[in-house]
This record gives structure tokens, sequence and C-alpha cells, in this order.
């Protein structure tokens, strides 16, 4: 019987920016442009900026973190083309980052 389990590997934050496609309730929308009205089960690429999809994630997962595996698994059956992201994990690092930026200057 095979489960879901979270797991780390290191990737370029930007690289997965350009090409996160984020589901929402009812559509998706893109983490590089942030166009809104995405169909999530269907958009290989942006409509706005033509980039081509290669992560999805949910930011419904934050808010109830029982049904984080459901929609992990619902995501991977529904878009087995993409990589699933954690959502928490992606916006803290996107976050740390913007900060740290924001210090630099």
């Amino acid at each position: 019987m095979s489960q879901f389990l979270r797991n780390w590997k290191e990737f370029d934050i930007q690289d997965i920016t350009r090409h996160l496609l984020i589901l929402g309730d009812l559509s998706g929308d893109c983490a590089n442009c942030r166009e809104l009205g995405i169909d999530t089960w269907k958009a290989l690429e942006c409509p706005k900026c033509h980039t081509k999809f290669k992560f999805i994630a949910s930011r419904r997962s934050a808010d109830h973190p029982g049904e984080r595996f459901q929609l992990a698994r619902r995501m991977s059956e529904g878009r087995r083309d993409l990589m699933v992201v954690d959502y928490d994990d992606y916006h803290r690092t996107i976050g740390g980052q913007k900060a740290r930026d924001f210090f630099k200057s």
C-alpha cells in the first residue's frame, strides 16, 4: 500500500517560482506572473506569460493541515505531469529571501 510522505530535495527557488501553478479552491494562478483563473487540471502553461508548468502547490493545505496528504494525493493523481511542492515550505523560503533582499538594500 503506497502512502504520501514529505521529503526534501534542494531546488533553485527561482526555478520553482517561474514554473509553479498554485491551486486555489476553484481555479489556479501562475506564481511567475500572478495570472488568475487558470484551469489547474488542464493547463500545461500560463495563458499570459506562457511559462510551462512543472510544479503544483496548494495554499489550502496551510489552512487545512488535516487535508494536506489528501490534497497531495489529489494533485498528484490529477496532474501526474507536475511535481507536488509543499506550499508552506515554498512560501516560507520566498518570504525569507525577500527579507534578506530588503535588508541588503
